[in-house]
């Protein structure tokens, strides 16, 4: 078990910003390419087959990983999907462009960042949120990955329109406001995934409006 602890070892220095031997960092990036590699597969059958009719021994089959190998990178079918989730939220939260026009309280830059947050589209991602989204009602693990993003996001979006308003603190209003932005946002996912014409502009109309009276109420305190 030596390679383990040199291993451990090599994380630690990584962590101190000390470099990792070539070896060490080799090996890490080949781990990396592995696990992007089996997310990637696995995140196309969720979408096309739904997280439930797909299993492990389907993901190493797609993917070309043995399954032992899987297990070892992701100990169960929903560690996959939290990874998936994580790396999809890093990608479209965008919250180093939120904290950065808060930081420079930024209106136009705090309204820009909300409004792209409903004109995205991203038909696989779409799919893949509501198959997650139908998961949570059986699947425990899944329900409380679902509820940590929807929190995470919800928090994020109260602290935006605390910066609309020009307060710094997150008072139950904004929390209010929050929560009818993502009424709009999440009720889009589900009609544009439908093929419901017109989804993009009416919620981007909704959001405009919500975003407006934000704005009216701010300027008239």
């Amino acid at each position: 078990m030596a390679w383990l602890a040199a291993l451990h070892n090599s994380v630690n220095l990584s962590d101190k910003g000390i470099p990792l031997p070539v070896v060490e960092r080799t090996r890490r990036t080949r781990a990396e390419q592995r696990r992007q590699h089996v997310k990637e597969t696995a995140r196309r059958l969720f979408v096309e087959h739904g997280f439930h009719n797909t299993g492990i021994a389907s993901i190493a089959r797609e993917s070309g990983v043995a399954v032992q190998q899987l297990y070892r990178d992701f100990p169960a079918k929903e560690d996959i999907i939290a990874a998936i989730v994580e790396d999809d939220c890093k990608k479209f939260a965008d919250l180093a462009t939120l904290d950065k026009a808060l930081a420079l309280r930024s209106r136009d830059g705090v309204r820009e960042w909300l409004t792209s947050a409903t004109s995205r589209e991203d038909e696989e991602g779409d799919r893949l949120f509501l198959e997650i989204a139908a998961e949570a009602a059986r699947n425990d693990r899944i329900k409380q990955i679902f509820l940590g993003v929807r929190s995470m996001m919800f928090d994020n979006i109260g602290r935006a329109f605390a910066g609309l308003t020009g307060g710094g603190a997150v008072t139950e209003e904004h929390h209010l406001l929050a929560e009818a932005f993502m009424m709009i946002s999440i009720g889009s996912v589900f009609t544009r995934i439908v093929g419901a014409d017109m989804v993009g502009p009416a919620s981007s109309r909704l959001v405009a409006c919500l975003l407006a009276s934000v704005c009216d109420d701010a300027v008239s305190g």
